[in-house]
């Protein structure tokens, strides 16, 4: 049952809901400011990258799981602290009449998300830091946060409820659209826009998440090639790529799920690592492309192929990247999601945001409720 609440924002003919997503390790936070009216406009975005303590602390918890109580508080206060920060940024690029939003979307950083294992039975759950109530008083608007752990308490596996958000950003075009998103793992949904039907939607597998990895053993302090420049130095190892792309995960059916840590026992691997640097982030850059397409080709079926694939996340700024998906999807044209009017970094919060519309309208959101849902819900609100 939808809060009353939210009932009431469904009255409320041209809606602006703010949409602030934190990444994970290597990553910042995103704020999108958006009106959800029919066609939907971007009024604002911004985008703040973690400072270095913020960031070492999530990488440290994605690798060991073990951090300090004071670590952890730290952690808690600075991300609410960067939430505030995140928001006022979007929402001084509007005149003083627009830049009260009616809703705020929280999507928390998690900063672990995994199997617990309870009374020998496996159960889904998250950690993730930062405190809704500070954002929600501040602005004195509220918040919809723990979308994530909704998910899980739904009987789903953990994911953000994007694909009715994926549909609407994909009717600004004709056709089939296949939108792929490279973050730290990569994800493609095709859809159908004159149906308005999800065709596929699944992590495909890895991003940037090995890449990264491999250019700081390398002592890159950035820990990332945002254009390309280091792989396009290098050559694709066809015997090592073939070897990783054969990997039994890459051939599991549709639909499913990765993290960012289930493919580091590449990086150990000897056909890798008898190559020069150069060509091991040549590969590795090129397993993404590879993937991609390898799951693509396997799992689409109908006799039509897509007008147009978009790519977004912040692999989309990876020119060798770019080219190496180019050359495995031609004939098919592969474009940035910038062509309709959506930076590159914030599809994603995009697609919340339309999906939180949805649910304020009364559109069923589809769970993946396994076969005992806990929770009806799609988040946590927090009232100013």
């Amino acid at each position: 049952m939808i809060p009353e609440t939210l009932l009431k924002l469904r009255k409320i003919k041209k809606r602006r809901i703010l949409v602030i997503s934190a990444s994970g390790v290597k990553g910042g936070i995103q704020s999108l400011y958006l009106q959800t009216t029919n066609p939907w406009e971007i009024l604002s975005s911004a985008f703040i990258p973690y400072i270095k303590k913020i960031d070492d602390i999530i990488e440290k918890y994605s690798i060991s799981n073990c951090i300090s109580p004071s670590e952890q508080s730290w952690l808690d206060y600075k991300m609410s602290m960067q939430f505030v920060e995140s928001a006022r940024v979007a929402l001084s690029q509007q005149i003083t009449a627009l830049r009260t939003p009616h809703l705020i979307v929280l999507n928390k950083p998690v900063v672990w998300k995994g199997e617990t294992g309870e009374n020998l039975q496996q159960f889904t759950w998250d950690i993730s830091f930062g405190d809704a109530q500070y954002l929600a008083s501040t602005f004195k608007t509220p918040v919809l946060t723990d979308l994530v752990r909704h998910n899980i308490l739904a009987g789903g596996p953990g994911n953000l409820p994007l694909n009715p958000g994926n549909i609407r950003t994909a009717s600004r075009c004709k056709g089939i659209v296949a939108l792929i998103n490279i973050g730290l793992i990569s994800h493609i949904s095709v859809i159908d826009t004159e149906n308005s039907s999800l065709l596929v939607d699944s992590d495909t597998g890895p991003g940037t998440c090995l890449l990264n990895k491999l250019i700081k053993e390398y002592g890159n302090d950035t820990g990332f090639d945002r254009d390309g420049s280091l792989a396009s130095q290098g050559n694709i190892d066809g015997t090592c790529l073939n070897h990783f792309a054969e990997h039994h995960w890459f051939l599991k059916p549709a639909p499913k799920t990765a993290n960012h840590e289930q493919f580091d026992g590449f990086l150990d691997d000897p056909l890798l690592n008898s190559l020069k640097n150069a060509d091991k982030i040549a590969t590795v850059t090129s397993l993404t492309a590879r993937t991609a397409y390898d799951f693509f080709k396997r799992e689409y079926n109908l006799k039509s192929s897509p007008d147009t694939i978009y790519l977004s996340g912040g692999g989309a700024n990876n020119l060798a990247l770019m080219d190496y998906l180019q050359t495995y999807f031609d004939p098919l044209p592969v474009k940035s999601i910038e062509e309709i009017g959506i930076p590159t970094d914030m599809r994603i919060p995009l697609a919340l945001g339309l999906t939180v519309d949805s649910y304020i309208c009364g559109n069923s959101i589809c769970w993946e409720t396994g076969n005992t849902p806990r929770i009806e819900p799609l988040g946590r609100l927090v009232l100013p």
